[in-house]
C-alpha cells in the first residue's frame, strides 16, 4: 500500500480519542486532560506502523464558518459545545503533528470532509489507491473504485469497501448522500424528511435509485403516509442534500503528488510526549522510557505546549495552510548544514530576551485619546497597524476595531464595536485615522498588510505608504519556512508566546468559532489586538536588521512592498464572468459526456461504471484483450499514460480519456466558477499570494485563476466566459519564452542568444542544430523534440522522462540530450557551475538577489540530492523570470497613473498580464505596456512581448 494516499480525518480521531477515555480521563503532570493527545497519537502510530504509507495527510476543519453555514445558518447549531479540556488539547495535537513532520491541510470555509473528498477524487482520477481514515458516515459516499475507508476500531482499523457499505447501510456508497438527505443527521442539525427512518429510506432508494427518483415517482409509493411525509419534506430533503454533499473542488494549492510523508522527527516529538507524561509513546518512538534533558529551545516549547493551548493564530492568509496549501513539515527545513554554509535566518536563530518582555496596552474609548495616539504616530513617522474584522474575506468583512503601536512594548486598541454595541463613532475615527494613514510620510508596518490595506480601502481609507510587511520579510529570509503567521514569527524571532485567537474566541463543535470579534469583552479584545500591533512593531526591528545583513533590503522595499498595493488593487477590482456562457458550456459538456458514455457502452456491448478502476480493468484487459502495462495493487494500471498508449490499438481508451478530461473541466471550472461570484461586485476576486512559492512566483487562490487550461479548445471555451465590463475590451501582454531568455542570459550561450536576437523560431533553430539540417527542413517531430528539450533542460529532464514524453527509446533520448549540450555547451557549464556554487554556499540566487536555501544539496542520498540539484538550476531561471514580471508590474502601475489611464490591471497569470481597457486606450496602453515590460530588465537577450486585445479572455490566444 506504499503507493496509496492515506488521508486522516483529524478532528474525527481527536474527538473519538477524547471520548474513549471520558469515564477515566488521562492527565498530564500539570493536571490537564491529555486523553485526546494520547489516544490520537496511539492510533496514528498504529496506522503508520500497520500500513507504512508513503503519502499521508491530516485534514483539518476550517476555523471560520463554512459555506454550509452560509447556506443554512442552523447548520450544526444543535451540537454541544466542545468541552473546555478537549479544546485545550487540540492545538497541542496540531503542534506535535508539526514537530513530527506530518503534512496537514486546512482551508478556510471548508470542512475536513471536503478536503478529503477533493483528495479522494484526485486519487481516483489518477487511478491511485486512497484510504480515508475516519468513522464519519458522510465520507462513505466517497467509497468505490480505488477509494476505501479505514474505520478506527478497538485494536486497529476496519476496511470498508462498497460491499461493506451496502451490507451495513443497505444502500450503495453513491446513495449515501441521498440516504442522509432523507433520514437527516441530528448531530449536524440536518433536517432530512420528518418521519422517514433508515429502513424506509433504504427501501425507497433501492426501489427508485436516487432522491430525485423518489420524488419523480411519488405517485407510485403505495403508502399514503410515506407519500404525505415525502411531499411535506420536499424542501428539507433538497436542503439536506446540499448540506450532505461533499465539495470535491476545494482550492488546494498542492495536489496528491506533494503529500509525501517524510521521515518522522521522532526524537524531537519524544520530548513533547515526555512533557505530557506519556512514557509508552516515548518508548515507542525512541526505544527508551527516559530522555536526556532536552535542548533549551525544545524545553521551552514543550513547557508552553503542555501548560497552555498553542493555537496557530487566526490571521487570514498568514499561513500556507489557510489558503489551501499543505503546511510544510517542520523537520524538512532544519537539516544539519555543512560547516561554513549559510543558513536561513530562522534556523538556529537566538532571540534577544529583551524582545520577549510583556507589553503595556491601552484601550482607546475616547476620540481625544485616539487623536493623541495618532499625533504620536505622526511625530514618530512609523506606526505598526492591525485591523480586527468580522471575517476573513477582505471583500466582505467589516472592521470591528484597529490597533496601533509606535514603539516596542506599547500599543493601543481602538474599538468601533464591542459586546454592548458601538464604542467610538466610526465617522470620526475614520477621519482621524485617514489623516494618519494617508500621509505618505508615515511608514506603515503590518503583518499580512495586504489584507488590512483592502479592509481600510473599502472603509474609505487608503494606506499611502505600506512600508513593511513582517510576513513578506520573514518569507524572503527563509522561503521554506514552516509558517509565516505572526504567532510563529514571534516565537522564532522574539522568543515571545502570543495570545492566540482561540484563547479569545473559543471554538465549538469541530473547531468552529463561537462568535465574532466584536462580541469579545473590550479589555480582553484589547490584550489580543494591541499585542498584534506591538509584536508586529518588534518583529520589524529584528527582521529589518536581518534583511540588511542578508543584502535583501532593496529587493524587499523596492519590489515586494511596492507590489503589495498593486496586487491589492487587482484583487479588489476582480474580473467579470458571463455565467450564461458557462451554463451553456456546462450543458454541452453534459450532453457530450452522455454521448461518450453511450459510445463506450456500444463498443463494449454493455454498460459499466467508467469511473471504476476494477470494472475498467475488466473491460480493457479481460474483455477487449488489450496489452496491459504497469501493475498496481488492484491489477493493471488504467492511469492516463497507460490509456494513451492503449489508445493506439483500441478506440475505448481514447474515449475514456476524453470522458475524464471533460468531467474534470465541468466540475472544477465550468460549474464551480459561477458559484464564487461576489454578490456585491458581480465579479470574481482572486487572492495573490506573495509568499506562496519558494521561487518568488506569485500564486493565485480562491479561485486559482492561474490554473485554468490555456492551450486546448476546452480551456479556451472556459476563458471565453471571462469578459470585460460593457463597452470595454481585454488587453493581454505576454512575455515570449521569458524563461528561455533568462536561461540564455544566465548561461551566456551564444547559440541561444543568436536565435533570440535574430527573431527566429527558437525551437526550430534548436532542431536545426541538433539534427544538422537547415531550419526550413526541420520536421514537426524534430521541432517537438527540440521544444521539449529546450524547456525540459531547466527542470533537469532525464533521458527516461524525455523518452516517455516523446515515445522514443531511452538510447535515442540520451543521444538527443547529449547533442543538445554539445550544441549549447555554455548551458551545460551553467548547470554545473550553479550546482557547484550551491554546494559551496548552501543557496542559489535570482537576478535581483532573491535567495533560496537548499538544505539537501549535499545530501548523501543520491535521489534527494538530485532533486535539490534540479531546484538549484530551476530557481535562478524561474525566480528571475518572476523578478522581471514584478518589476514590469511596478513600472506599469506608475506609468498608468502618470498617463491617467482608465484601464485597469486585472490578472497576472504566469508570464501574462490581463488589462481591462476602454477601446480608445488600447493603442496608447499597448505602447506603454510594451515599453515597460521589455525594459523591465537589461539582459544579454532582449525581452519580447506579445500584445493582443479581445472581447473575452478566450479570444486573446
Amino acid at each position: 500500500m506504499r503507493d496509496a494516499l492515506f488521508v486522516l480525518d483529524g478532528y474525527g480521531l481527536i474527538y473519538r480519542s477524547y471520548f474513549a477515555f471520558i469515564k477515566r480521563p488521562l492527565f498530564n503532570p500539570h493536571g490537564r486532560n491529555a486523553s485526546a493527545i494520547f489516544g490520537f497519537f496511539r492510533s496514528l502510530f498504529m496506522l503508520l506502523d500497520q500500513y507504512q504509507p508513503s503519502s499521508f495527510a491530516v485534514a483539518l476543519d476550517s476555523r471560520v464558518p463554512t459555506f454550509r453555514h452560509e447556506r443554512y445558518t442552523e447548520y450544526k447549531a444543535t451540537r454541544d459545545k466542545t468541552p473546555g479540556d478537549l479544546r485545550d488539547e487540540i492545538p497541542v495535537i496540531e503542534e506535535i503533528l508539526g514537530v513530527l513532520g506530518v503534512p496537514r491541510i486546512r482551508v478556510d470555509r471548508y470542512e475536513a470532509d471536503d478536503i478529503i473528498a477533493t483528495l479522494a477524487t484526485q486519487s481516483r482520477d489518477a487511478e491511485r489507491d486512497c484510504y480515508i481514515v475516519s468513522g464519519d458516515k458522510d465520507l462513505l459516499q466517497l467509497v468505490g473504485g480505488s477509494v476505501r475507508v479505514l474505520k478506527p476500531d478497538t485494536g486497529g482499523f476496519v476496511e470498508i469497501d462498497s460491499d461493506a457499505v451496502l451490507d451495513v447501510w443497505q444502500v450503495r456508497p453513491d446513495q449515501i448522500r441521498d440516504y442522509l438527505s432523507l433520514v437527516g443527521d441530528t448531530s449536524d442539525n440536518i433536517p432530512g424528511v420528518k418521519g422517514i427512518g433508515a429502513k424506509t429510506a433504504a427501501a425507497l432508494l433501492n426501489q427508485f435509485g436516487t432522491l430525485d427518483g423518489v420524488y419523480a415517482h411519488l405517485d407510485e409509493i403505495k403508502s399514503d403516509s410515506q407519500r404525505a411525509k415525502l411531499e411535506a419534506g420536499r424542501e428539507d430533503a433538497r436542503l439536506s442534500r446540499e448540506l450532505v454533499e461533499l465539495a470535491t473542488d476545494v482550492p488546494l494549492q498542492s495536489d496528491i503528488d506533494s503529500l509525501a510523508l517524510p521521515d518522522l522527527d521522532k526524537a524531537t516529538a519524544a520530548y513533547f510526549f515526555a512533557a505530557e507524561g506519556m512514557k509508552n509513546l516515548v518508548s515507542q518512538l525512541v526505544g527508551a522510557s527516559q530522555l536526556d534533558p532536552p535542548p533549551e529551545q525544545i524545553a521551552e516549547r514543550t513547557r508552553l505546549t503542555s501548560t497552555r493551548a498553542l493555537g496557530s493564530g487566526h490571521k487570514p492568509n498568514e499561513t500556507l495552510g489557510a489558503s489551501g496549501a499543505v503546511e510544510p513539515p517542520e523537520n524538512t527545513r532544519s537539516s544539519t548544514p555543512v560547516r561554513g554554509i549559510e543558513r536561513p535566518a530562522s534556523v538556529g536563530f537566538k532571540p534577544d530576551p529583551a524582545d520577549a518582555a510583556e507589553g503595556v496596552y491601552t484601550l482607546v474609548t475616547d476620540i481625544g485619546e485616539l487623536e493623541t495616539w495618532c499625533r504620536a504616530a505622526l511625530e514618530a513617522g512609523t506606526v505598526a497597524f492591525d485591523s480586527e474584522t468580522t471575517g476573513l474575506d477582505a471583500m466582505s468583512a467589516q472592521p470591528v476595531g484597529f490597533s496601533l503601536s509606535v514603539e516596542p512594548g506599547a500599543a493601543c486598541y481602538i474599538p468601533l464595536h464591542g459586546p454592548d454595541g458601538p464604542v467610538l463613532p466610526a465617522d470620526q475615527a475614520r477621519t482621524i485615522l485617514k489623516s494618519l494613514l494617508e500621509d505618505p510620510g508615515v511608514r506603515v508596518i503590518g503583518q499580512n498588510l495586504k489584507y488590512d490595506y483592502k479592509i481600510l480601502h473599502r472603509w474609505g481609507v487608503t494606506i499611502a505608504n505600506p512600508w513593511f510587511d513582517t510576513m513578506i520579510a520573514a518569507w524572503l529570509l527563509d522561503q521554506e519556512g514552516k509558517s509565516f503567521s505572526m504567532d510563529a514569527l514571534a516565537a522564532t524571532y522574539l522568543g515571545y508566546a502570543t495570545v492566540h485567537y482561540e484563547d479569545v474566541i473559543p471554538t465549538s463543535g469541530r473547531g468552529e468559532p463561537e462568535h465574532t470579534f466584536d462580541e469579545v469583552p473590550l479589555e480582553e479584545a484589547c490584550r489580543y489586538a494591541a499585542e498584534d500591533a506591538d509584536v508586529t512593531f518588534r518583529l520589524q526591528h529584528v527582521l529589518g536588521r536581518l534583511l540588511d545583513e542578508r543584502g535583501l533590503s532593496t529587493l524587499f522595499h523596492d519590489v515586494e512592498m511596492k507590489l503589495l498595493p498593486i496586487l491589492a488593487a487587482m484583487e479588489m477590482e476582480g474580473i467579470r464572468i458571463d455565467s450564461d456562457v458557462l451554463e451553456r458550456y456546462s450543458d454541452e459538456l453534459a450532453t457530450e459526456l452522455v454521448s461518450i458514455e453511450a459510445e463506450i457502452y456500444r463498443l463494449c456491448g454493455h454498460e459499466f461504471n467508467i469511473g471504476s478502476t476494477k470494472q475498467l480493468q475488466e473491460v480493457l484487459f479481460e474483455e477487449r484483450k488489450l496489452t496491459p502495462g504497469k501493475r498496481t495493487k488492484t491489477g493493471y494500471s488504467t492511469d492516463t499514460s497507460v490509456l494513451q498508449e492503449l489508445a493506439r490499438e483500441d478506440p475505448v481508451p481514447a474515449l475514456v480519456l476524453r470522458h475524464r478530461l471533460l468531467a474534470k473541466l465541468k466540475s472544477t471550472y465550468v460549474d464551480a466558477l459561477p458559484r464564487i461570484v461576489n454578490a456585491t461586485t458581480g465579479r470574481i476576486h482572486t487572492h495573490y499570494n506573495l509568499t506562496g512559492t519558494a521561487t518568488g512566483r506569485m500564486s493565485s487562490t480562491d479561485p486559482n485563476l492561474q490554473n485554468i487550461p490555456i492551450r486546448d479548445e476546452e480551456g479556451r471555451r472556459i476563458r471565453d466566459a471571462f469578459v470585460p465590463r460593457d463597452g470595454w475590451v481585454f488587453v493581454s501582454a505576454d512575455y515570449a519564452q521569458v524563461e528561455l531568455v533568462v536561461l540564455g542570459h544566465l548561461s551566456g550561450d551564444p547559440g541561444l542568444a543568436t536565435a533570440f536576437r535574430e527573431g527566429v523560431d527558437v525551437h526550430r533553430h534548436t532542431g536545426s542544430l541538433i539534427f544538422g539540417v537547415p531550419a526550413d527542413q526541420v520536421t514537426p517531430q524534430q521541432r517537438r523534440v527540440a521544444k521539449t528539450i529546450n524547456f525540459g533542460v531547466m527542470y533537469g529532464m532525464s533521458a527516461f522522462r524525455l523518452a516517455n514524453e516523446l515515445q522514443i527509446s531511452r538510447t535515442e533520448a540520451s543521444a538527443f540530450i547529449q547533442t543538445y549540450f554539445d550544441t549549447y555547451s555554455e548551458i551545460r557549464a551553467f548547470i554545473d557551475t550553479t550546482v557547484a556554487d550551491a554546494e559551496r554556499t548552501g543557496y542559489v540566487s535570482t537576478l535581483l538577489g532573491r535567495k533560496r536555501y537548499l538544505a539537501n544539496i549535499s545530501n548523501r542520498n543520491k535521489t534527494v540530492k538530485m532533486a535539490s540539484e534540479r531546484i538549484a538550476v530551476n530557481t535562478p531561471i524561474q525566480g528571475s523570470a518572476a523578478d522581471i514580471m514584478k518589476l514590469a508590474m511596478i513600472t506599469l502601475s506608475a506609468r498608468m497613473k502618470e498617463k491617467r489611464f482608465q484601464a485597469r490591471l486585472l490578472l497576472q497569470v504566469h508570464d501574462e498580464l490581463i488589462f481591462e481597457c476602454p477601446p480608445e486606450e488600447v493603442e496608447p496602453l499597448s505602447r506603454v505596456v510594451r515599453d515597460a515590460m521589455t525594459g523591465a530588465a537589461e539582459l544579454k537577450i532582449p525581452l519580447q512581448v506579445t500584445i493582443e486585445s479581445g472581447e473575452s479572455w478566450g479570444r486573446l490566444h
